[in-house]
């Protein structure tokens, strides 16, 4: 029955999009959204945003977020926008690409997809935004699971992290580097440049055993270790040799 809830309120979502109106309600719901947020709250997905404000402190600094998605609503820096930080954050959805200008004006907003290479990608826009994605396999499984709907296909831009780093944020320090880009995160690790940026700490997703695996023989060929699960994502610290977390002041 809950199950059955659920695609009904996807599908709902679906339609309004299809027939204007969810932008207008949409900017209703941000407008009381933004006035509910209090100091100590959590608006990301799995409590990432609490952890982040505990691991830094009173530390500012810099982001680099990958799939914006929405500006606030289960946003892994927002909180950490409101304490005085920001940074780049790469959304390639032109209605939330837009929202994190409005709303996040601090930050350098970036309309194209992270990958490992420059050029262009084929682009899944779905229903819910947050599950679009780069992956063509990732795709075929939301729908067969119906756990999403694609409402269109298109080609958008593709820059490294690397490009990126060194033409808007080079030489200051990232401390934090966060993906969710459903089933795209090897690639956007493949075009970080680890000789220029070592971030304190890097979250990513993994749906599966496979890909977590994935994940931390990758990361762990620089310095990083696992060092806490909150529901899909993994949060990894950058060690030195001896197995103590490096931070960068």
């Amino acid at each position: 029955m809950i199950d059955v809830i659920k695609r009904l309120r996807l599908y709902s979502k679906y339609i309004l999009y299809k027939i204007g109106l969810y932008g207008v309600l949409d900017r209703c719901r941000d407008l009381v959204n933004l006035t509910k947020i209090t100091r100590g709250q959590s608006v990301s997905q799995f409590g990432e945003d609490l952890f982040l404000q505990e691991y830094f402190g009173d530390r500012q600094g810099l982001y680099i977020e990958v799939g914006g998605n929405e500006p606030f609503n289960l946003s892994n820096t927002y909180m950490l926008y409101r304490r005085g930080w920001s940074g780049l954050v790469i959304e390639p959805i032109l209605r939330l690409y837009n929202k994190h200008q409005r709303f996040r004006p601090r930050d350098i907003q970036i309309n194209a997809v992270a990958s490992e290479k420059t050029g262009m990608l084929t682009f899944y826009e779905m229903i819910p935004f947050g599950l679009s994605t780069c992956d063509q396999h990732e795709l075929e499984c939301m729908l067969s699971a119906g756990s999403a709907y694609l409402l269109r296909e298109y080609s958008v831009p593709s820059m490294t992290v690397a490009d990126l780093y060194r033409k808007y944020l080079a030489p200051r320090p990232v401390m934090l580097l966060t993906i969710d880009t459903e089933g795209h995160d090897m690639s956007v690790l493949r075009g970080v440049d680890w000789n220029e940026m070592h971030p304190e700490i890097i979250i990513c997703e993994a749906n599966d055993k496979s890909h977590k695996i994935e994940l931390c023989q990758y990361l762990a060929d620089y310095q990083y270790k696992c060092i806490k699960t909150l529901g899909c994502n993994l949060i990894f610290s950058i060690h030195n040799g001896e197995g103590d977390p490096i931070t960068t002041h």
